[in-house]
């Protein structure tokens, strides 16, 4: 266990009871509906596998192509008779029928064989001029005709609009019109769902709905409300009852003698009433929906957990199989359902508990290994039982998440101060290196290629002495370190090594291969001009920003003399832990490039320019269009390697003007061969020329055209 400081049941209890209460509010609020990707996937394992009341009668291939819906109505009405002569129960026909029917056309009256049809014809009667005139075929008076004993247990689907009030016998003759219930015989074969859902998963539970219609013809007896409502009931669309379904697998071949039978209306409507009996005897006691398409038909066709859902077969479910399924859902009261209540609330309780008791006591590490085993086997509940099935796994997750997320909370809330430290006084790319640390792991050090900048300004110890107050100066050192060198952390991505006094020292690390190392360089460079725009700005509005704080004439000589220059080094340097091994400890970089930069920030003050650089930022500092000076080849103090070093600024500084550079050039190039110069050095550079003047004087030039100084 971890010394951490949640460690009282009296702070334990209160988080345990939060999370607990806000997994019975998400429950409430949000149901099923939020762990549909894991109960889709649990019914697609634990799917309807049988039948048991209910059949669907297809348009299948024994029926000719030539033979369109319409004129196939016949054959669904004589399927219907003798499915009920046999003892079926029921039928649906699952289309949108039109009651006013084209007579003047052939109907399929049965199928003689499969692909040869008997057609009801239209007839010709002579008018008394001699001429045929066409009169509607026998079946052309009434597509749908049965005899009054099938009516009784048919149903259809709702009429297109504004046909309802039309007379029945259109469509089943006169025997059969006056056979029809009192109910009527269209039943709604609508969809529900929840929350706009496009996945169909819910039976309808309305009266007037196809289901509970063909429910009935099963078991009259049994279906009151009491029956065809339970507490497992939700509302779909707001208003409507309904019940989510157990689905099958989409089935698209015939089937007779299976589980799932799928009949085809060629044998049910055969011409040869043996094969017809003998076909409508495996419907005994059924209820069968009549799908006016072929079963492997892309037409008709619904989205489903069977569509969606992980592990399932990907395929859409015919509308027909749909309705079997929710007829199937209704009679064997199998729907998926979730844990009662009591359960569920128990199920929170778990959660909170060992959400709250693992964030407290256990590493992280410990903490997710046991959420994850704990969420899996919520999960796995909804596939062990093939009735509760609708567990909340992810309210249970949720809970868990809640209950270590509070006890993290507190862990950060009680350390704040610490992490406030942490982040005033450790860089972010360092403390976010050290943080990918391993518990107990300490960071090794090792060898990188850096970037070094370095930037002190010039006057301070006079200015430390013209302001008395040292608080006054360290509010001056904060207000122009937060104007000034803040970017080059926040814009530019460098990493802070220290402040010394008026000293500051960035670095930027990078693996060095030439692309890397002119965009390392190009990025440091442009760090280090805005760097010196801002030090102007801030120098610039000093006695306006510091007005009534700093006597006047104090803030007129440290404007008169404070300045700023700023050095650019490349190289190798040792990047790790600098410190006692069970002392405070530093994370820093040295190296050759780190005393360079010094010596050249330095170098700043003799000559006319912001920014010294070496050699390693030439290419970036043309590539970016920056001119730059050479200002010679030196070796400087405790260093035995000499560097060529330049003056870097902007394009329209007067400094950098391309004429100004090339006659210093010229000048400077005489004085290092030992020969006459053949131009004379511009006037811009008269600081410039008075340092290389003193350093002839004192004769630091060797005779390999490299300066030798002897100071810092």
């Amino acid at each position: 266990m971890l010394d951490l400081p949640i460690n009282r049941w009296i702070v334990l209890i209160p988080l345990i009871a939060a999370a607990f209460l806000a997994g019975l509010i998400l429950d409430r609020l949000a149901g099923t509906a939020i762990d549909d990707w894991i109960h889709d996937s649990a019914l697609v394992f634990q799917a309807r596998e049988e039948w048991r009341y209910t059949a669907v009668v297809v348009l299948d291939h024994g029926v000719p192509i030539d033979v369109g819906r319409k004129q196939a109505l016949p054959l669904f009405a004589k399927a219907t008779e003798r499915i009920i002569a046999a003892g079926g129960k029921g039928v649906f026909l699952d289309a949108v029928v039109s009651k006013e029917m084209e007579g003047r056309m052939p109907y399929a009256a049965c199928i003689e064989s499969p692909g040869a049809v008997q057609w009801s014809q239209p007839r010709c009667a002579a008018s008394p001029t001699g001429e045929c005139r066409m009169s509607n075929s026998e079946l052309g008076n009434a597509p749908l005709q049965m005899p009054a004993f099938a009516i009784e247990h048919f149903k259809i689907a709702p009429y297109f609009s504004g046909q309802e009030a039309l007379p029945d016998f259109l469509l089943y003759g006169l025997e059969a019109a006056f056979a029809v219930p009192e109910n009527g015989l269209v039943a709604s074969d609508r969809l529900v769902s929840k929350n706009n859902s496009p996945i169909s998963r819910w039976l309808d539970l309305s009266p007037d709905h196809a289901v509970v219609a063909l429910t009935r013809f099963i078991l009259p007896q049994n279906t009151g409300d009491d029956y065809l409502h339970g507490p497992d009931d939700e509302l779909c669309d707001g208003r409507r009852p309904c019940r989510r379904i157990r689905l099958s697998k989409p089935q698209f071949v015939i089937s007779e003698e299976g589980n799932r039978p799928m009949i085809p209306v060629s044998r049910l409507a055969s011409c040869d009433s043996e094969i017809a009996e003998r076909t409508a005897a495996l419907l005994r006691d059924k209820v069968a929906v009549f799908q006016l398409t072929a079963p492997d038909e892309a037409t008709d066709v619904l989205v489903t957990p069977m569509t969606t859902g992980l592990f399932g077969p990907h395929l859409p479910t015919h509308g027909a199989q749909f309705l079997v399924d929710a007829v199937e859902t209704l009679l064997n009261r199998d729907h998926p359902r979730a844990p009662a209540l009591p359960v569920k609330a128990a199920l929170f309780l778990i959660a909170a508990l060992i959400g709250v008791l693992s964030g407290a006591y256990l590493k992280q590490s410990f903490v997710w290994f046991i959420g994850g085993l704990f969420i899996t086997a919520v999960g796995s509940l909804c596939y062990l039982n093939d009735l509760v099935q609708l567990w909340p796994v992810t309210t249970s997750m949720i809970v868990f998440i809640a209950g270590v997320g509070q006890t993290i909370g507190m862990h950060l809330i009680i350390g704040s101060r610490e992490g406030k430290l942490i982040i005033n006084y450790m860089p972010r790319q360092i403390h976010n290196l050290l943080i990918s640390l391993k518990p107990n792991e300490t960071f090794q050090n090792r060898r990188r290629f850096a970037l070094v900048l370095m930037s002190d300004l010039a006057g301070y110890t006079t200015v430390t002495g013209f302001i008395k107050d040292p608080a006054e100066v360290l509010n001056l050192m904060n207000d122009y370190l937060s104007e000034t060198s803040l970017i080059l952390q926040d814009k530019y991505n460098g990493w802070l090594e220290d402040y010394v006094g008026d000293m500051v020292c960035y670095y930027w690390p990078y693996q060095y291969n030439e692309g890397e190392n002119i965009a390392a360089c190009a990025n440091a460079l442009q760090a280090a001009l805005e760097l010196v725009t801002l030090q102007k700005r801030f120098f610039a509005t000093l006695e306006e920003r510091y007005d009534r704080k700093i006597e006047a004439d104090v803030l007129k000589r440290i404007h008169a003399i404070i300045d700023a220059g700023v050095g650019l080094t490349a190289g190798s340097v040792v990047m790790g832990d600098l410190g006692p091994k069970k002392g405070v400890r530093k994370f820093g970089i040295l190296g050759d490039p780190m005393n360079l930069a010094a010596r050249v920030e330095s170098l700043t003050r003799l000559f006319n320019t912001e920014i010294i650089v070496t050699e390693d930022f030439i290419g970036a500092a043309r590539q970016l269009n920056y001119p730059v000076r050479r200002l010679g080849r030196l070796q400087v103090k405790g260093r035995n390697e000499p560097a060529t070093l330049y003056a870097v600024g902007h394009a329209g500084d007067s400094r950098f003007s391309p004429d100004a550079i090339a006659a210093w050039e010229n000048w400077l190039a005489g004085i290092e061969t030992h020969s006459s110069a053949t131009s004379e050095c511009p006037e811009v550079y008269r600081k410039d020329r008075s340092t290389i003047t003193k350093w002839l004087e004192r004769r630091l030039l060797g005779a390999d055209g490299v300066w030798h100084l002897d100071e810092k």
